[in-house]
């Protein structure tokens, strides 16, 4: 049976393609820019992934709840570093 995709599966696809962009950005910038902003790049690509790609993906149901792990942290640590840039700037 075909699956219908409609447009929460196009939103879907775009921040997959979002995240993918953000990792080739981080990997292509790792000699230039800071540590921080890297990591920020990092981890929002990873958060975008591991939330979008089982809307699209069928994904066993055991690594379910490991993904929304991976997907909590690396949110947590893109505030973070976010926040760490802000300070960096605003202190400096």
């Amino acid at each position: 049976m075909a699956r219908f995709h409609g447009h929460g599966d196009k939103v879907a696809y775009f921040f997959i393609a979002v995240g993918v962009y953000l990792l080739l950005r981080a990997f292509a910038e790792a000699k230039v820019s800071s540590l921080t902003v890297e990591l920020l790049y990092v981890s929002i690509a990873i958060s975008l992934l591991t939330s979008n790609v089982p809307r699209v993906v069928d994904v066993p149901l055991h690594l379910a709840y490991p993904l929304r792990c991976v997907e909590l942290f690396s949110f947590l640590l893109a505030i973070a570093a976010f926040f760490l840039l802000c300070a960096r700037r605003f202190l400096l």
